[in-house]
């Protein structure tokens, strides 16, 4: 009867040792991991001649002036081109939009040729200055090393990549560079997957209320890094 009493204590023991191992979580890594990754993409971004960007809304508000999608390239210049939609009651208003310095040309379906708009009608509309979008103080990368409570949640398949996600939250302040409607006091929960090998943010998700009254996500992915890119005013 002894035998069998140590018998099961130890089986016991074994067993809440491999429950404590399953809650770790992350493959054991910690808060540093997270940062020394968030911090080596932010890098990568930074030092990158261009990036491609593809940003979604979902769950926009339609009583609102919103942003919601952009297609093109940034870069460093700083300068953008590609395509931005807004919606204004509802209604998508589809623009083709270079962005050179300090100046803003858009044009929409509806006019000939290029008109420049002021970044400030843009942010009116919930819309950035696209040229920023790679800003190391006001773009993507600045949200990374700010990222409250960053932990490696584990890794995902997507084609034939292995990425790391990283989830946390980031701070709205720190999100007003690119969604200038976003409250400054409120923290927006996100995931971001990171190409290790590459040292390379493949995408992020960020959820939140960018408008008042809900609570929208906005998709993000990068790709096509380092790219020669060239972009002049229209």
């Amino acid at each position: 009867m002894k035998r069998l009493l140590a018998l099961g204590a130890v089986v016991v023991l074994a067993l809440a040792g491999c429950s404590d191992k399953k809650d770790t979580g992350g493959g054991g890594q910690s808060n540093g991991d997270a940062v020394a990754l968030l911090t080596d993409v932010k890098k990568t971004i930074d030092d990158a001649a261009s990036v491609h960007i593809v940003l979604t809304g979902r769950d926009l508000p339609d009583n609102a002036q919103t942003l919601a999608s952009g297609d093109g390239v940034a870069t460093h210049a700083p300068a953008f081109k590609g395509k931005l939609t807004v919606r204004s009651a509802g209604a998508p208003i589809d623009a083709q939009v270079v962005a050179v310095g300090s100046k803003v040309y858009a044009k929409l379906s509806f006019t000939p040729s290029y008109i420049e708009l002021p970044p400030s009608q843009l942010a009116s509309l919930g819309a950035p200055d696209p040229a920023i979008l790679l800003d190391p103080a006001k773009g993507l990368t600045a949200v990374l090393p700010t990222m409250k409570d960053p932990k490696i949640k584990g890794e995902t398949r997507e084609g034939a990549k292995v990425l790391t996600e990283v989830t946390g939250s980031v701070q709205g302040k720190d999100l007003q560079g690119i969604f200038p409607k976003a409250p400054a006091d409120q923290d927006f929960p996100s995931t971001f997957k990171i190409d290790k090998d590459a040292k390379q943010l493949v995408s992020a998700t960020i959820t939140g209320p960018f408008y008042s009254g809900a609570t929208s996500s906005y998709d993000v992915t990068l790709d096509k890094y380092g790219e020669k890119v060239e972009i002049t005013k229209p």
